[in-house]
């Protein structure tokens, strides 16, 4: 009982820290996504290499080469293409908005799971994705003639929306395909290869297109340090850990419930930042979120 406890309260920690790291990415102007992607990756998995050590584990060399393709894949897809296309969403959309494009995880992993690797499918899939479909639907609709008046926050870029969908659909994607390498690897030394993966992945497509300057642009010391530093460490190294032991700790269906909170805790957190929450996103988040618990409870 006391484990399940202490893995209840870091499924939650993660969602709180996930939540703190989104509104500080939306903090971070004037750098392209794809370079605030490449530092944040680097800069977790520096972290994540020491911590390695600490805790015992090391990178297994010996492992088949079908579980070292499904983990680079998966890292290449949700650590590298994944996030470049949340960050890019997020620059275009409002952070309440993206908390609640955050909620389309949990039947995306159930969906592909049933798709890669052929688990039985239930009826919460069925239920609870169109739910979490109407909710974005709602948040992401706006009256043109509410479109920027005082309270109503800024005019919603669809554009902005689909990218940070398609963010959190890939990276579902990316769990769901590393997931039978992760039988026989510890979820740590997992993150620490998919982060390292992902990061020279991107750094050597930028390069071939000719934009390693602009990709590296962040690794200089700047004034955009001051939310991309905070955000990288909680978003993408406590976040991660803090994940992890929500895992270890408790059952995977309620770490995941307890991770999708965070949708509520950056909309909470956005509202006392002073960026404008209409109601109809409260409404959206909560059909969104009613969706996720129906998808992993059902």
């Amino acid at each position: 009982m006391a484990m399940e406890a202490l893995g209840d309260a870091m499924a939650l920690g993660c969602a709180l820290a996930w939540a703190f790291a989104v509104l500080a990415f939306r903090r971070v102007e004037g750098v392209p996504a794809s370079a605030l992607n490449l530092f944040k990756n680097t800069l977790a998995t520096a972290l994540l290499l020491p911590t390695l050590a600490i805790a015992g584990v090391g990178i297994d060399l010996d492992r088949s080469a079908l579980d070292w393709g499904l983990l680079v894949t998966s890292g290449v897809l949700g650590l590298a293409l994944a996030d470049t296309l949340f960050l890019a969403g997020l620059a275009r959309i409002d952070a309440s908005i993206a908390a609640v494009a955050d909620c389309a995880y949990a039947p995306t992993v159930l969906l592909f799971s049933v798709l890669w690797l052929h688990e039985p499918t239930g009826l919460g899939l069925w239920l609870g994705g169109p739910l979490v479909l109407v909710g974005l639907l709602v948040v992401s609709w706006q009256p043109r003639r509410a479109a920027g008046l005082p309270g109503t926050g800024r005019p919603i870029d669809r554009v902005g929306v689909l990218l940070a969908v398609a963010g959190v659909m890939t990276t579902a994607l990316g769990v769901v395909l590393a997931k039978p390498a992760l039988a026989h690897c510890p979820l740590l030394e997992a993150t620490t290869i998919r982060l390292a993966a992902g990061s020279a992945a991107l750094f050597a497509v930028q390069a071939l297109r000719g934009r390693a300057r602009e990709v590296t642009s962040l690794f200089r010391p700047q004034a955009a340090w001051r939310h991309a530093i905070p955000g990288a460490v909680l978003g993408s190294y406590i976040a991660m850990i803090l994940w992890l032991g929500g895992m270890k700790y408790g059952t995977a269906s309620r770490a995941a419930l307890l991770n999708q909170s965070g949708a509520v805790f950056v909309l909470v957190l956005s509202r006392l930042a002073g960026e404008p929450v209409p109601l109809r996103r409260w409404v959206g988040a909560f059909i969104a979120i009613a969706g996720v618990v129906v998808v992993l409870v059902a």
